[in-house]
Order: C-alpha cells, then sequence, then structure tokens
C-alpha cells in the first residue's frame, strides 16, 4: 500500500510540475528555421561567395574573400534572429541585416561585426560595423571550440542586438545620425573573408511590417508605362529584360505621369566614362524644372553624383566608378538629404518653394550611358496638392 502511494505521489508530482520543455518548445515555434540543413536553397552567393552546408550548417569555407557574401532569397523588415557562430583561426566575419543586392553592402545595410578589435570601438566584435561600437564585452569563452549564440531583434526604431546573452546593442535608429536613414527593409546574410566561419540553428521571428507596401517600384514591367518622353529628345531610353533601365547617347527627360511632394527615393545608378544626367523633383512641365540631383562621373566637376544642382556640392562620389551604386533621396518640406552608398553626401534645410511635381529623369550626354535599377519610391506624409 505504502508503496501504491508513493507511485500515485510521483505520478501526480509530474503533472503537476512545470513543464518548461513545452513551454520553450512553444517560444521556439514562433522561430522558422532559414537553413534547411541540406543544402543552400533560399539562399544566394554572391560576389563569387563560396558557402555550402554541412552538418546542418551554414559553412562559410574560407575560399572566398571580400566582397563575397550569402544572402537570403527573402527580404525582411522587423524580425528576431537568432543563431550560433564559430569562427576559424582569427578569421574575421560578419552577419548583414536590411542588406541591398548591391552596392557597400556593410555601409548601406547593417552589419554586426564578428571578431573585430578588443577595444570598444565600431569595429570591434558587437559593433554595427562603422557605426556603433558594442556596449560591452561578451564574457570570455573558457573553450575556443565553443559556439558564439547571437541574437539581433529589430523592431524599427528599436535595436538591440545580445551577444552570448550579454546586451550589447540597444539603439534608437531614428536618433543615431549613422542609421537614421539606412534601409529598414532588406536581406539577411553572412560575410566571407577568406577564412573559415560556421553559422548554425539559424531561425528568425519575424514581427508585424511598418512599411513594406508604403514603397513601390516606378517601373511596372519591361516598358516605359507611367512614363511620358519630353518633346525634343534626343536620348534613348530602353529597359531591358532584367529591368534595367538605360538612358544613353543625347539630351532629354522621361517624366512620371504621378506627382509627388514629401518622399524617399532610390535606384542604384551605375554609369559609363563621363556620363552626365540627374533625376528632378518638383518638375512641371512648362512650369519649370524643380531642383535636381546631379549624375555626372566627374571628379572635379562643381556637380558631381549626389550634389544638390546648384546648391550643394556633394562630399565624395560613389564608392567605385563603375560599379552600381545606391543613390537614396529623402525631401521633407524643405530638407533634401542625399546619400550614396549608405552614406550622406548632400543636404540642405533650404529647399524653398517646393511644390507637387514630376519626377523626372535627365540624360545629358553623347556617347555616354547612365543604367538605372530597382528603382522605387515611397510617400511621406504631404500637405494637400
Amino acid at each position: 500500500m505504502h508503496r501504491h502511494f508513493q507511485i500515485l505521489c510521483l505520478l501526480i508530482a509530474i503533472v503537476a510540475a512545470p513543464n518548461h520543455g513545452a513551454a520553450q518548445t512553444a517560444i521556439d515555434d514562433e522561430f522558422v528555421p532559414l537553413c534547411n540543413g541540406k543544402d543552400l536553397d533560399g539562399w544566394v552567393a554572391m560576389e563569387g561567395a563560396d558557402f555550402t552546408v554541412r552538418d546542418g550548417m551554414i559553412v562559410g569555407t574560407g575560399r572566398s574573400d571580400w566582397p563575397s557574401w550569402l544572402r537570403s532569397e527573402e527580404v525582411f523588415e522587423n524580425f528576431v534572429l537568432k543563431l550560433e557562430y564559430k569562427t576559424y583561426y582569427g578569421a574575421e566575419s560578419g552577419v548583414y541585416f536590411s542588406a541591398p543586392t548591391d552596392g557597400r553592402v556593410a555601409k548601406i545595410g547593417f552589419e554586426f561585426q564578428i571578431n573585430g578589435h578588443g577595444r570598444l570601438t565600431p569595429y570591434s566584435t558587437g559593433a554595427i560595423f562603422a557605426a556603433v561600437a558594442p556596449l560591452a564585452h561578451a564574457p570570455p569563452r573558457e573553450d575556443q571550440d565553443e559556439y558564439h549564440e547571437l541574437e539581433i531583434s529589430m523592431n524599427w526604431p528599436k535595436l538591440e542586438i545580445r551577444l552570448d546573452g550579454t546586451l550589447v546593442q540597444d539603439v534608437d535608429c531614428e536618433q543615431h545620425p549613422e542609421l537614421q536613414y539606412k534601409p529598414r527593409l532588406g536581406h539577411i546574410g553572412f560575410a566571407s573573408r577568406g577564412k573559415r566561419v560556421d553559422f548554425r540553428n539559424v531561425r528568425i521571428k519575424r514581427l508585424p511590417d511598418q512599411i513594406r507596401n508604403e514603397w513601390r517600384p516606378m517601373f511596372k514591367g519591361p516598358d516605359l508605362e507611367g512614363w511620358i518622353i519630353s518633346e525634343g529628345n534626343s536620348a534613348s531610353w530602353s529597359i531591358d529584360d532584367e529591368g534595367v533601365l538605360s538612358s544613353s547617347d543625347g539630351h532629354g527627360y522621361l517624366i512620371s505621369d504621378e506627382k509627388f511632394y514629401n518622399c524617399e527615393w532610390q535606384a542604384f545608378i551605375k554609369t559609363t566614362h563621363l556620363a552626365n544626367g540627374g533625376i528632378f523633383f518638383d518638375w512641371i512641365t512648362d512650369g519649370g524644372r524643380g531642383f535636381e540631383i546631379q549624375i555626372e562621373d566627374v571628379l572635379d566637376s562643381n556637380d558631381p553624383t549626389g550634389s544638390i544642382y546648384g546648391r550643394v556640392r556633394a562630399s565624395h562620389l560613389p564608392s567605385k566608378q563603375g560599379d552600381w551604386s545606391l543613390l537614396h533621396v529623402i525631401l521633407r518640406d524643405n530638407q533634401c538629404v542625399v546619400r550614396i552608398d549608405g552614406e550622406t553626401v548632400a543636404e540642405s534645410e533650404q529647399m524653398n518653394q517646393r511644390r507637387w511635381g514630376n519626377v523626372s529623369l535627365q540624360m545629358h550626354r553623347n556617347k555616354a550611358t547612365v543604367f538605372w535599377k530597382d528603382m522605387k519610391i515611397r510617400r511621406l506624409p504631404s500637405p494637400a496638392p
């Protein structure tokens, strides 16, 4: 009888005990894996990146080097990303998020730095690369073969990052001069810098989007629907099968049907040698051209690429001439901010006489070409037309 009573008490204790495993499973169920454990389905190798899957892990083999990287096919806005990583032989790497497909990935998007300097700098482990130093060092590891645990929580404007349980980033992005204009939509990725790095248990929890549906492409297909070629145009305007717009060999304008006031506009641009063009805002046909963001591949120009033409000269040109660069323009009433590859190159708070107007692309030189791709726009709160 006594034995039966002991067994009954044990059963009651088991049933009544908190089921921590079940609770943890419920929490983990909110996360979905980003690697199927077999291959790189859902991922894209960029710039010749050499990654593979071994033992269920994403492995950067070390056989490729910067600027190669591996990116997710999917684009994310707000999320919690969890993973574990291990480096070999002093490898330096990084985890990208809100990352673009082209341009200087670490400058345009965000990069969590792995294996930087020992000091707390914007280039040390735990930093947002070139922008924000970590708050603290993560605890030292007794076993060098132990994996580090990383958790990145992005819920704009709040960014929190924990490394091995230590809070290393706690930032309001809208209040930070280096982060406030970074994209809020982009890919997740891993940097490859010539030495092996393993990433395992990569999983993500999606948080509610805020602006994903506010961005829309400015070209709707392989034609110029929604745009008008100006009278007297001598330039050639065409869109290829991959959606890249080319403007070349002459002078003229391509004018949007729609009018805008406050907005964010961005496109990747690439130019041939000595190309000259631009983008106008507040354009009104037969009523004035508004103002221009210049595109001119001339280092010593009065108004090189990124300048607010005739008002503010761009401080520097794209990272590398002849490559795709992200041109990003933000208009809020009398403020205009121009960014190239994630850096502000021109800014004015005196954009007087703003008005509702069209967007107009300019081509302004023979024997040269300006290429545009992934052009999109997001309306911002504006006064009534």
